[in-house]
């Protein structure tokens, strides 16, 4: 059997580079730059059938003047919703989904964040664990998490209120990008859709022999692609739609046993509003201004502690 002291050194650091979950982590990373370039083409290919089918209308002179407006509105209405399903993309791509800020712990000064810490240690130490608000410690980080926070193996750290990792933007969905992974599943189905409405018409040529030219089979192929993504995309819509309806993460839904009531439900409008904010006209962009991030940050870094008999004793009467 091997020693502990063996285990030190050059053959612990041996270990490390073949512990499977790096070695996983590391392949998500290379499969994620993978799909960035994947997303870019569908939206290329897409632009692409719909031009090459709709743009003719548009330049051709012999077509009456209404038909074309209503070609141009077509093409105006698919190109900015590719504009935003673009921006939402890159924004929850490059957004950093939330770091927990380095020294943070939820109690009033440090001799008490290491008694508790001291504490979780005795068999006798009970909390509900069913509950997110009780005080929990990070043993990869080695520093205390925020609630409804986790750690994230493939970004090596925690992430606040972490939602998943999503392969497709090869970053981890958490507080501050939230919102634009939102967005990009809605702008997606939209543009989906509409570029299947726009294409069927061209697909009916398609498979009467009617379409011609190099790019044909491209058409095709977009149109197929677009209706996948809009009924795969429209079905994860529908589910993270019922998570924010009850301002539950992904997480949390999967968690074997929940706490009932689920004490972040602060029902549906102030659970849209606490990801999209109060301003209605804002709720389309991509973004948050600084009191919106503010907001958020305080949402997760101040909330109260879950209250327990040592930490009352150990608040002044």
């Amino acid at each position: 059997m091997m020693s502990a002291a063996s285990m030190s050194g050059p053959n612990l650091e041996k270990w490390d580079v073949l512990n499977c979950f790096k070695f996983c982590s590391k392949c998500l990373r290379v499969l994620g730059h993978v799909m960035v370039l994947m997303v870019l083409s569908i939206v290329l290919a897409s632009i692409y059938a719909v031009l090459a089918t709709w743009g003719p209308s548009l330049i051709d002179g012999s077509i009456l003047l209404i038909p074309r407006i209503g070609s141009a509105i077509a093409v105006s209405v698919f190109l900015f919703l590719v504009a935003m399903l673009l921006w939402s993309y890159f924004a929850a791509v490059l957004t950093d989904p939330g770091r927990v800020p380095p020294g943070w712990h939820p109690f009033n000064d440090e001799q008490q964040a290491r008694l508790e810490l001291e504490r979780m240690s005795y068999s006798d130490y009970y909390f509900d664990r069913r509950d997110p608000r009780r005080p929990r410690f990070c043993k990869r980080c080695q520093a205390w998490k925020p609630e409804r926070a986790h750690h994230c193996s493939v970004l090596g750290r925690c992430v606040l209120k972490m939602d998943h990792y999503c392969i497709w933007v090869v970053n981890c969905v958490g507080l501050y990008n939230y919102k634009a992974f939102l967005l990009f599943l809605i702008y997606t189905a939209l543009a989906c859709t509409t570029a299947c409405v726009m294409l069927i018409r061209p697909l009916l040529d398609f498979f009467s022999n009617k379409l011609h030219g190099p790019g044909t089979p491209l058409i095709f192929v977009s149109v197929v692609t677009n209706a996948a993504f809009a009924v795969s995309v429209a079905c994860f819509l529908v589910m993270h739609a019922q998570l924010l309806a009850a301002n539950c993460t992904t997480i949390e839904m999967y968690e074997k046993d929940r706490i009932h009531p689920w004490p972040y439900n602060r029902g549906w409008r102030r659970n849209l509003e606490e990801v999209f904010g109060r301003h209605k006209l804002r709720w389309l962009l991509p973004l948050h201004t600084k009191e919106e991030k503010r907001g958020l940050a305080d949402g997760c870094l101040n909330a109260c502690l879950l209250a327990t008999p040592f930490l009352s004793s150990l608040s002044p009467v």
